[in-house]
């Protein structure tokens, strides 16, 4: 009966060694509020709130003009928008806090029950599971490239990744059409490189934001998030004019304020735009800027691969990724239930957490792997 509660003999006050336990609960307590530090800013950068299970975008058609004729009567325009289901699956996730009474209150041995700094630690430990719940299924929304399905209202619906070269219908902007058999936003080197990505992977990536509208006239910041080690080996390398890795760039790599670089400019040359980049955006570092586009560093961005995302800020209903709570309000966010034992001499509490995750605007990111083939990466498969 005891496995998985809190015990009697669980109550500490010093270690072996003489430290104070309350001291170590509270340095458990703040590494705890890190993790979560690091892994939300990238959250509300990529998501927003879905509380509907069906999205339904709609796609406006394409009226002309036509040539007036001195007696005829133009033909009247019938709008036939064509609304795409976009579906947002759902499930309920639990964990448990228990408890025994002489863990609450005093053992025999002991002269008191457990401290509120240990309480509060396996509190945190709960929101820490729970953030980190939240940001595996947004992540594994935005790099699985396969479309998934879900059953809502005893109806199947597709739950779609990014364009994925699916057959589905994509909306031509300013004279840009796609193939919706052949168009995809998971996309490869073609081979491994040793020198991971050039200048012309960046740029790849970029467009094919770029040419859905997604664009910095749109409102839109383009971000390439990647992990330290690969930024440092090639886009922080980056200088216009120069070839790397066979391709030439087109800008040059300015790093942050951030950075402690020094950037000199050579003779003759001003630096123009706006200056040297911030050293935050929406709560992550920046290590620089390549022309117009931001360049962040975070590590649980995979080796091998980067992601280019449009984002207006952090949380804005434009993001990449839906995350679906309940539609009452009563079962959104972290919500906690008593157990089935509230009495002597178990004490049980139970937290959930209902949330889905799903591509919303299908165009607004790109994952480029380097490989000769896209592949998802192992820690975020959905059978992970």
């Amino acid at each position: 009966m005891s496995k998985g509660y809190n015990t009697s003999a669980d109550i500490l006050t010093r270690t072996r060694d003489g430290q104070d336990l309350n001291d170590i609960w509270r340095q458990y307590n703040e590494a705890l509020a890190l993790f979560n530090a690091q892994r939300q800013p990238l959250i509300d950068l990529l998501s927003y709130t879905v509380t509907q299970p069906i999205d339904d975008v709609v796609q406006p058609g394409q009226e002309d003009f036509e040539e007036a004729t001195e007696f005829g009567v133009p033909t009247g325009i019938r709008p036939a928008p064509q609304p795409i289901a976009r579906a947002f699956p759902f499930k309920f996730y639990d964990t448990a806090a228990r408890y025994t009474f002489q863990f609450l209150a005093g053992g025999p041995s002991q002269t008191a029950g457990a401290s509120t700094a240990q309480l509060d630690a396996i509190q945190n430990q709960v929101m820490e599971a729970d953030n980190n719940l939240q940001f595996k299924l947004v992540m594994k929304a935005l790099f699985n490239n396969a479309n998934r399905s879900t059953m809502i209202d005893n109806a199947q619906y597709v739950v779609t990744a990014l364009y994925n070269a699916d057959g589905s219908y994509i909306p031509p902007f300013q004279g840009n059409t796609f193939d919706g058999t052949t168009h995809t936003h998971y996309l490869a080197t073609g081979s491994a490189q040793a020198h991971i990505f050039d200048p012309g992977d960046f740029q790849t990536a970029a467009t094919h934001l770029e040419h859905h509208g997604y664009t910095r006239a749109n409102g839109y910041q383009i971000l390439f998030l990647m992990n330290a080690t690969d930024a440092n080996a090639t886009i922080a390398q980056f200088t216009r004019g120069v070839t790397f890795g066979g391709v030439n760039s087109v800008y040059d790599f300015i790093p942050s304020a951030g950075q402690n670089l020094v950037f000199q400019l050579p003779p003759g040359f001003t630096l123009v735009g706006s200056g040297i980049p911030p050293n935050q955006f929406g709560g992550l570092d920046v290590s620089g800027t390549w022309g117009q586009y931001m360049v962040m560093t975070h590590g649980n961005i995979p080796a091998g691969y980067f992601v280019a995302v449009a984002t207006r800020g952090g949380s804005t209903n434009t993001n990449i990724v839906g995350i679906r709570e309940h539609a009452n309000p009563a079962f959104r966010g972290l919500v906690l239930f008593p157990g089935n034992r509230q009495n002597y001499p178990l004490i049980d509490s139970y937290y959930v957490r209902g949330l889905g995750t799903a591509v919303g605007p299908r165009g607004a990111a790109a994952v480029m792997f380097n490989a000769a083939a896209y592949a998802v990466p192992a820690q975020y498969a959905w059978s992970a």
